[in-house]
């Protein structure tokens, strides 16, 4: 049976194969249902963004003591919200919406990050440099798909 530390690990690295997958088919102009790689990639940022979000989310439930916990319920709300924008405007202003969502990934990996320092939570011991290296991915990937 696999740890829960490989199955974070698998759980992530899987999560950037949409990202991959749907910059391709807009690098390439291809539609799939009737959706361009574009609109495929900026509702699956979303997706992705809302998930994180919710992390901060319960992250502050479960610090509830913590003066950092309010604003981390507030953040996660605007996160959504943000992502929820980005889908609306991502038709007509995909590349505002793409950077808006790069934006609200280093947004939510920096306040998760300020949120575990500060209430010292080290655990797993792979959790924050997986973190990292996805984060890192996928504003590069939403660079790509700016830049295509």
């Amino acid at each position: 049976m696999q740890n829960q530390n490989t199955i974070m690990k698998q759980l992530g690295y899987l999560g950037l194969l949409p990202f991959v997958v749907t910059l391709l088919l807009a690098i390439a102009d291809i539609r799939l249902f009737q959706l361009s790689g574009h609109q495929m990639f900026i509702a699956y940022s979303a997706v992705i963004l809302s998930f994180l979000s919710g992390i901060l989310w319960g992250n502050a439930i479960d610090h509830s003591s913590h003066r950092l916990s309010k604003n981390a319920l507030i953040l996660s709300n605007l996160f959504v919200l943000l992502a929820w924008g980005a889908i609306l405007q991502g038709n007509k202003h995909a590349l505002i919406a793409t950077g808006l969502l790069a934006l609200g990934y280093l947004a939510v990996w920096f306040s998760e990050k300020l949120i575990r320092q500060t209430e010292g939570e080290t655990t797993p011991a792979d959790y924050q440099p997986l973190r990292n290296r996805l984060t890192a991915g996928v504003i590069l990937l939403h660079g790509a798909l700016m830049l295509a």
